[in-house]
C-alpha cells in the first residue's frame, strides 16, 4: 500500500505522524510525508498552486492521512476538500481530530481518535485486503446517513516497541516559499524536536490533555516513557544521519515528571554518548535540585517552566494545581544554575476570567522571580473541545466561533486584547513585559517605568479610559506585524544556520 501523510503544523516536527510512518513502513507499506508548514501564521491558507501540488503528490496513494491542531484545522479542511475529488480514502487524525471528531467528520468520512499507530495499520491492511473497516477501534466512520463511533483501544504501554520516528527524509516533502520541495537536512535548522514519552499527568482546562486523560481513563497508564536506552540510541541515530544538528529540543509536557532514577540514567548516558546541548520543559511541582543538577551537568542549556496564571486562576479556572510558593521555590532552585542554563517562564494572558487583582498578583509574582530569565507571554486561546472552551460557551463568553481566538496567533497581542475586552490596559502591560528580565528591566521596559505604569491611580484611570491603551496597542500591533512578517522570515529562510545557532544560544543570556 502507498500512503501519503500530510502535516499542516507550523514546523516540520510532527513526531506523532513520523512514528505512524515508521510503524507502517515497518509493516511493509510505503509512506511519503508532506509537511505543509507556515510557521509565521497559523490561519494562513494555501494557494491554488500549492493545492495542485498536494493533489499531484497524493494521486497515486491508496490512503491519505492528515493531521492538525485546532489552530491549523482550517488548513486541514482546505486540503481535504480539495483532494476529495481523487476518490482516495482520507483519514483525519491528530489532536484536533481527537478533541473535536464531530467537526472533523464533516470534512471526511474517516476520523482517527487518540493514538494512531495500531489503528492506521489495521485500516491500511483492511483496505489492502478489501475487508470491512466498520469495527476498527479509534475510528469514526461516516457511512451513508449515519456515523459509526467505535471505542478507543487500550494505550500502548511499552513505548519501546515502537520504531524510531521516521527521519528518512528522501520520502519527505516540505512547503518552502510557495513551492513543495524535497525535504533536505537544512530544513531541520540544526535541531530536532523530540518526545521521550507520551501523556501528561495534569488535566489543565485549556489543554487537549484534559480530554485525552478522560478519553483513556481505565484503558492504560496515560503517562508512559521510552527507556533511557531507547532515547539515547534514537538520538545517536539522528546525530549520525544529520551532521548539522546542534541540539535536541525535548518537548515532553513536563520532562521533570520523570522519576529521578530515569533522569539520572538518561543524563549519565547522554553526557557519555551524545554530548550535545539540549532543551526541555518542566513544571514547578516536580522540580528538585537533584534533577536540575543532573540535567545541567548532562548539557541542558535551556529550560521552560509553565507558570500560566496566578494561584487563584491556576486553581479555579485552569485546574492547574500549583501554588505561587511552589513556583518561587522552583525558580530559586533553577536560578542557582543560571551560569549554565537559560530559564524561560510561560504565562497566559488575555483571559476574560481574570480580575484586575488576578493580573496584578501575577505581575507581582513575576517581579519576585529571581533574574535573569526570559518571560514568554502567550495570549489565551479557547481551543475547540477543551473544557475551558465549553465553559466559555456556557458562560456566553464565546458567542461566535471567532470569540474563541482560535484563528489568532499567540503573537497577535493587540487582536487578543481587543477581542477579550476585559482589563485591556493590564493585559497590554503584561504583554509588554515579555522578553529578557533583569534587575533593571522587563523586556523593553525599564523596571522604574513598569512601576509607574502599575501605580493604582494610573491603572484605575486607564482601565476606565481607553485612548492610551488603544494608541499603544496599535503601535505594538504594527511592530509585531513587522517582526513576524519581515524579520522572522528573513531569520528562518535567509540567515545561515551557524548564525541561528549562535543567536539561539545567546538570546536568553544577559
Amino acid at each position: 500500500m502507498k500512503i501519503t501523510l500530510i502535516s499542516v503544523s507550523t514546523y516540520p516536527s510532527d513526531q506523532g505522524l513520523r512514528t505512524i510512518s515508521s510503524y507502517l513502513k515497518e509493516n511493509g507499506h510505503k509512506v511519503n510525508i508532506v509537511f505543509l508548514t507556515y510557521s509565521e501564521n497559523y490561519s494562513k491558507l494555501y494557494s491554488e498552486k500549492i493545492l495542485k501540488e498536494v493533489e499531484e503528490l497524493c494521486k497515486d496513494s491508496n490512503l491519505i492521512g492528515i493531521s492538525s491542531f485546532a489552530s491549523t484545522s482550517n488548513r486541514a479542511s482546505q486540503i481535504i476538500n480539495h483532494i476529495k475529488k481523487l476518490n482516495i480514502p482520507i483519514v483525519y487524525g491528530g489532536v484536533h481530530a481527537t478533541i473535536s471528531p464531530e467537526r472533523c467528520i464533516n470534512d471526511c468520512d474517516l476520523v482517527c481518535i487518540g493514538e494512531g499507530e495500531e489503528t492506521l495499520l489495521e485500516l491500511v491492511n483492511a483496505i489492502e485486503k478489501n475487508k470491512s473497516i466498520e469495527k476498527i477501534r479509534n475510528l469514526w466512520i461516516k457511512k451513508e446517513n449515519k456515523i459509526i463511533k467505535n471505542s478507543v483501544r487500550p494505550l500502548i504501554e511499552n513505548l519501546d516497541v515502537l520504531p524510531y520516528a521516521d527521519y528518512d527524509i528522501e520520502d519527505h516533502y516540505i512547503l518552502e516559499r510557495n513551492n513543495i520541495n524535497k525535504f533536505k537536512e537544512r530544513h531541520l535548522n540544526g535541531q530536532v524536536f523530540f518526545l521521550t514519552g507520551r501523556g501528561c499527568p495534569y488535566s489543565c482546562t485549556y489543554c487537549s490533555n484534559e480530554h485525552f486523560n478522560k478519553l483513556y481513563k481505565g484503558l492504560g497508564k496515560v503517562v508512559r516513557w521510552h527507556s533511557p536506552d531507547y532515547i539515547i540510541n534514537c538520538i545517536l541515530d539522528l546525530k549520525l544521519r544529520f551532521k548539522s544538528l546542534n541540539y535536541f529540543d525535548i518537548r515532553d509536557d513536563t520532562f521533570s515528571f520523570r522519576p529521578i532514577d530515569q533522569i539520572k540514567e538518561f543524563c549519565d548516558k547522554y553526557k557519555e554518548k551524545v554530548n550535545m546541548r539540549f532543551k526541555c520543559l518542566a513544571d514547578p511541582i516536580t522540580i528538585t535540585e537533584e534533577k536540575i543538577k543532573l540535567l545541567t551537568d548532562a548539557g541542558c542549556t535551556d529550560i521552560i517552566i509553565g507558570i500560566q496564571g496566578q494561584e487563584n486562576i491556576n486553581f479555579n479556572v485552569y485546574k492547574r494545581y500549583q501554588t505561587d510558593r511552589q513556583i518561587l521555590d522552583a525558580a530559586n532552585i533553577i536560578n542557582k544554575y543560571n551560569n549554565k542554563i537559560s530559564i524561560m517562564y510561560d504565562v497566559i494572558t488575555s483571559n476574560p476570567y481574570e480580575t484586575r487583582e488576578d493580573i496584578l498578583n501575577l505581575i507581582k509574582l513575576l517581579k519576585q522571580l529571581p533574574h535573569p530569565y526570559y518571560l514568554s507571554v502567550n495570549n489565551l486561546v479557547f481551543f475547540t473541545g477543551s473544557e475551558l472552551y465549553k465553559k466559555a460557551k456556557q458562560d456566553d463568553i464565546i458567542k461566535a466561533e471567532e470569540d474563541s481566538a482560535s484563528t489568532l496567533n499567540y503573537w497577535d497581542r493587540w487582536k487578543h486584547i481587543k477581542l477579550k475586552k476585559k482589563n485591556a490596559y493590564l493585559n497590554l502591560i503584561l504583554n509588554l513585559m515579555r522578553g529578557v528580565v533583569t534587575k533593571h528591566r522587563f523586556g523593553i521596559m525599564p523596571r522604574f517605568l513598569l512601576n509607574i505604569l502599575l501605580k493604582e491611580n494610573i491603572v484605575s484611570f486607564n482601565l476606565k479610559h481607553k485612548p492610551f491603551t488603544y494608541i499603544l496597542g496599535y503601535m505594538i500591533h504594527i511592530s509585531d506585524s513587522l517582526r513576524e512578517n519581515i524579520a522572522k522570515p528573513i531569520y528562518r529562510n535567509i540567515l545561515p544556520v551557524k548564525f541561528k545557532v549562535w543567536f539561539d544560544k545567546a538570546r536568553y543570556r544577559i
